[in-house]
This record gives C-alpha cells, sequence and structure tokens, in this order.
C-alpha cells in the first residue's frame, strides 16, 4: 500500500498519535520473549525501544527519494528489541529459539562482511513479523515487523560507542592512525569473547567431571569399604592413559597445570596419581580455600580407594581452612557412617543444614545415619525432605523403601 508522503508537522502528528499503541504492543512482544528465554535458563538482558520522532523523520527522507522505493522497501528497524547475552553461546542459543517461536523473516550476522583491517560491531540482526493489531494503518514508511539484535555485553559495549564516534558523526574519521586503532580495539574485543566463551566452556566440563566425581562417591554411600576397595581397584587406569584436553593459554599457569591434571586423574579414576598430584599441589602456597578444595578431593580419592581413615583425617583438615565448606562436612559424615560413627556422622550433617537448611545432601546423609540406628520416623522425615528438594534422587527413594519396610 502506498502513502502519500506527508509533511514533517503531519508525520509528528502521526507519530504522537500512534505511539501508546506501538509501546503496547513492543513491551507485549519483549514481555513473550523474555518469558520464553526464562523458560530455557536465560535471564538476558532485554531492551527495547521505537525510533525517536528525528531518527525516524530523518532516516525516512535519506532512505527513499521516490514514492515507489518508499513503498515497495519500508523502514524494518522502527520497533527494535536488543537481547544481550554474556557468552558467545548463549546468542546462538537465543537466536535458535527465536527462529523456533517466530515467524522470521530475514536474518543477518553482522560483522562477517568485515575484513581484519575494518572494523564494525558484531551482531545477529533478526526481522520477526510483527502484526500491529490495534493499530490501524501503521506509520508511513514502515512495516509490520520488529528487528531483533542479538549480541554479547562486549559486541554491544563496542556498537554503543562505535555509534557514537562513527555513524552519528557528522565529520570523517581525521586519519588512517585512528582508524586502526579503532579496528584494533574491536579485534581486541571481539578475542576477549572468544577467551570468556574457552573459559566458560572449560569451567562447565569441569563441573561436568566434578559431578561425576560425586555422584561416584554418592553410590557408595551404603558401600563397606573392603568391598568399595575392591570395586574401585579394579578400574585405575596407568598415568599415561591420561585424557587430558586443551588448557586455554588462560588457565596455563603451573598450579591450574597441575590442579587440572589431578581433577583429570581423578575423573579417569586413576586414584593413585589423583593423590600424589594433590600432594604435589599440597606442598605450593594456596589460599586457605584452595587448599581446603585440594584436602576434600584428595579425601575423595583416598575414600574411593576405601583408605577412610586416611581420608577422614583429609575431610576434616579441609574444614579447618574452609570451616563452612558444605562438601566437606557430607563427605567426612559419610566417612564417619560407614566407621559406625554415627554420633559424629550426625554431627556433621547437623552442622552442614545449620549452614544451609535447604542442603539435599545433608537431609540425605542425616537419614542414613538415622535409618542405621533404627530412628525410622527420623530417618523418613530426612528423607522425605531430601526428596522434596530433588524429586529425581533414586538413591532417596530407594531409602525411602527400604525405611518403609523396616517400618512395617
Amino acid at each position: 500500500m502506498t502513502h502519500k508522503r506527508p509533511d514533517k508537522s503531519e508525520l509528528k502528528r502521526l507519530y504522537q498519535t500512534f505511539l501508546p499503541a506501538y509501546e503496547a504492543s513492543l513491551q507485549e512482544l519483549q514481555h513473550s520473549i523474555r518469558k520464553l528465554l526464562e523458560q530455557n535458563g536465560f535471564t538476558p538482558t532485554i531492551k527495547y525501544r521505537i525510533k525517536r520522532f528525528p531518527a525516524y523523520f530523518d532516516k525516512l527522507r535519506r532512505y527513499a527519494t521516490d514514492q515507489r522505493a518508499l513503498a515497495a522497501s519500508g523502514l524494518s528497524d522502527f520497533l527494535g528489541i536488543r537481547i544481550v547475552c554474556p557468552f558467545l553461546a548463549d546468542v546462538e542459543t537465543v537466536e535458535r529459539l527465536l527462529r523456533q517461536h517466530y515467524e522470521i523473516l530475514e536474518v543477518e550476522h553482522k560483522g562477517t562482511q568485515h575484513s581484519f583491517r575494518e572494523f564494525g560491531y558484531d551482531s545477529v540482526h533478526l526481522l520477526i513479523s510483527h502484526p500491529l493489531d490495534g493499530i490501524g494503518e501503521a506509520m508511513p514508511g514502515t512495516d509490520p515487523v520488529c528487528e531483533i539484535q542479538l549480541r554479547t555485553i562486549l559486541q554491544d559495549a563496542w556498537a554503543e560507542v562505535e555509534h557514537e564516534l562513527v555513524y552519528k558523526s557528522d565529520i570523517d574519521l581525521p586519519n588512517e592512525s585512528i582508524r586502526r586503532k579503532l579496528a584494533s580495539l574491536n579485534a581486541t574485543l571481539a578475542l576477549s569473547d572468544l577467551i570468556f566463551q574457552e573459559i566458560r566452556d572449560f569451567q562447565q566440563e569441569l563441573r561436568q567431571r566434578g559431578r561425576k566425581r560425586r555422584e561416584s562417591l554418592n553410590h557408595s554411600w551404603t558401600a563397606e569399604p573392603a568391598h568399595l576397595h575392591q570395586q574401585t581397584g579394579t578400574q585405575l587406569m596407568s598415568a599415561g592413559a591420561l585424557r587430558l584436553g586443551p588448557i586455554p593459554t588462560t588457565l596455563a599457569s603451573d598450579l591450574e597445570k597441575l590442579m587440572l591434571l589431578a581433577l583429570e586423574a581423578h575423573s579417569n579414576n586413576d586414584f593413585q596419581v589423583a593423590i600424589d598430584l594433590y600432594g604435589r599441589l599440597l606442598g605450593m602456597k594456596l589460599k586457605k580455600r584452595v587448599r581446603a578444595l585440594v584436602y576434600n578431593h584428595r579425601g575423595m580419592a583416598l575414600f574411593a580407594l576405601g583408605e577412610l581413615r586416611l581420608a577422614l583425617k583429609d575431610f576434616t583438615t579441609a574444614l579447618k581452612f574452609d570451616p563452612g565448606n558444605l562438601r566437606s562436612l557430607c563427605n567426612r559424615g559419610l566417612c564417619h557412617r560407614i566407621l559406625k560413627q554415627f554420633d559424629q556422622a550426625l554431627g556433621d550433617f547437623d552442622r552442614a543444614l545449620q549452614i544451609d537448611s535447604d542442603h539435599e545432601e545433608s537431609y540425605f546423609g542425616r537419614a542414613q545415619c538415622y535409618y542405621e540406628i533404627g530412628l525410622h520416623d527420623q530417618a523418613l522425615s530426612d528423607c522425605q525432605q531430601a526428596l522434596q528438594r530433588n524429586s529425581d534422587n533414586q538413591s532417596a527413594r530407594q531409602l525411602r523403601k527400604l525405611i518403609h519396610r523396616a517400618m512395617l
């Protein structure tokens, strides 16, 4: 549909008339997007805006020199939403979610067209269909669409600065030296995004391995030490079988390399190698919380080999350096329980729950103690508390069955 091009005063009147309806429509869209992302575990910063009238009028005037051009291709960025994510991988995931749930008319990956000597901002631009219910005829020169920009925090910071220095400037950059400086800054930010993502990926890998180690420990909570030693001893691997992935250059200090080697050995069930590496770490200068972490991990490795008293000693030492460490408290409580030292075990789990009254592992550990000493009512209560916090805890489900059976 073509429009007779109104004068500036008429455009401004129309803009002010339509503005409340546009704001309500855009707010509803961003709320829908935010809900979608939060349901998928993302809480990015979301900004939205309607192009201000001076910018709208200026772009309309520059954009089209005749009515046919304006009608054929209206302004697509009159409505805009910007989603700012911490990491590059988040941008990719958010783009995928938007593609799955909205009608995408156009996708542009800005920045890919620049050579390494040029500068500009990286960003993903999605043009989505956005019917303007209740507005009727759209503003002259605009389409019923919304432009969504996806950026990392660093990309967004660069775009804001670049917009002021380059896009909105009415003068050319004075010399090649300044252009090179801007290009260098842009490259530095792009590299920083890659490094941040690299570190995050590495942390996630370590967390995953840590969860596997804790799960392995949890599965053996009902095992006797001799049985545990027999079970894990057959799984030991030689030091030469270590499979350590590439360590980011940003994490390449001697301390970090040694820690990663120890965690790798531990994850591969090469417990004796892990214990030796933890020992080397403890010979280094460490902060208290790091030293506590190493003692706790060495205790876990000793526990896996059935060396319960040595493990108990390491968990106790870890708590001297970090008295509020819930992992060390639960691990020591576990050792006490297996050694039939129930008073000490209950004391550790009680102390952990004083620190964090919502701690699932502490409720489960205390429930096991109560069950073994025949306090079935207390055991059932703690077991229910653990399941309320994690209904998928299969060990707690199994324990609840045993308690019910014992209460018959």
